[in-house]
């Protein structure tokens, strides 16, 4: 949970405070640098960044930690789904819908390893 989180982390505080240079990077869809959509990026930051430290900070105990996995994976579930539409929404498998998906499921594969493991320490 902690390498997920911080993972996470890093990932959300750049989008929120670097959008530009997250763009710039191909770790970020681009965002034309126009005001409304970087603010967007800023705010899926600030999300993701927030999920990431609460799981961190809450995880105390096994029970917590089951709790935070489900919004962790809720959570690269949902994204997966939004990476979908917008495959359907441009009619085509690009380099920015297919890095979302395998990170996306990349996590969720992250996700269920770290809930096997929390079982296996009951």
């Amino acid at each position: 949970m902690i390498v997920g989180s911080v993972v996470r982390l890093g990932y959300g505080i750049g989008a929120a405070i670097a959008p530009l240079g997250m763009c710039r990077r191909r770790l970020a869809p681009s965002v034309h640098e126009m005001p409304d959509p970087r603010m967007n990026l800023r705010g899926f930051g600030g999300a993701l960044s927030a999920i990431a430290l609460y799981t961190l900070a809450s995880a105390r105990s096994p029970d917590r930690a089951r709790s935070l996995l489900w919004l962790n994976a809720v959570t690269d579930a949902c994204d997966a789904a939004v990476s979908l539409l917008e495959l359907r929404a441009r009619g085509k498998l690009d380099r920015v819908v297919v890095g979302g998906l395998a990170i996306n499921i990349t996590a969720l594969a992250w996700w269920t390893l770290a809930s096997r493991t929390l079982r296996g320490a009951d």
